[in-house]
């Protein structure tokens, strides 16, 4: 118990059964209490919120979480939606996806105005492609184009070749119905 209201008691109580049990609730609401404020001092920090904090910001920004996302997930995606505009340097952006935890390296081809973002698929996560595409396509100007490109840990490349004869075949028969049945 963080309030020990115990300590506050006076002396003349010390020894009052009343006194003490009356102290202790108190110090259970009052820890109740503190651990709510903190709570809600926490919620209004994006990288800070619990689940019910991050829902107030998605409401706040429009944005729909899917299914399966986990909490960080969802904390940087409300991040990428709230981010001050800047100017866009190639080193904001390594510091941007340095802040979101998005393992890729950006270099820009001036000449030819493309940006190219290369990772590994050990490191990067389908979210974090999905980020990094919503990312380029808001920050980037709209002549410049972009590139990702994700090399492959293991490639299977198999050669089989498989080709296959078949007969296809249609029988038809007419079977006369036997009338001196029907009545």
């Amino acid at each position: 118990m963080s309030n020990n209201l115990m300590n506050y008691l006076p002396d003349y109580y010390q020894d009052v059964y009343e006194m003490q049990a009356i102290m202790h609730a108190h110090g259970q609401v009052l820890d109740e209490f503190e651990s709510r404020q903190i709570r809600t001092l926490l919620n209004q920090f994006v990288t800070q919120t619990d689940s019910k904090g991050i829902a107030v910001f998605e409401n706040q920004v429009g944005v729909q979480p899917s299914p399966g996302d986990d909490l960080a997930t969802r904390q940087n995606r409300v991040l990428m939606h709230l981010l001050p505009p800047r100017p866009i340097t190639i080193r904001y952006l390594r510091e941007l996806f340095q802040t979101l935890k998005i393992p890729v390296n950006i270099t820009i081809d001036y000449g030819q105005r493309n940006a190219i973002v290369e990772g590994n698929s050990s490191s990067i996560t389908d979210t974090q492609i999905d980020n990094i595409r919503y990312i380029l396509n808001v920050y980037l100007p709209a002549n410049m184009i972009y590139e990702i490109k994700i090399a492959l840990k293991q490639a299977l490349i198999g050669n089989d070749l498989f080709i296959g004869i078949g007969m296809k075949s249609k029988v038809t028969t007419v079977i006369d119905a036997n009338v001196s049945q029907i009545f």
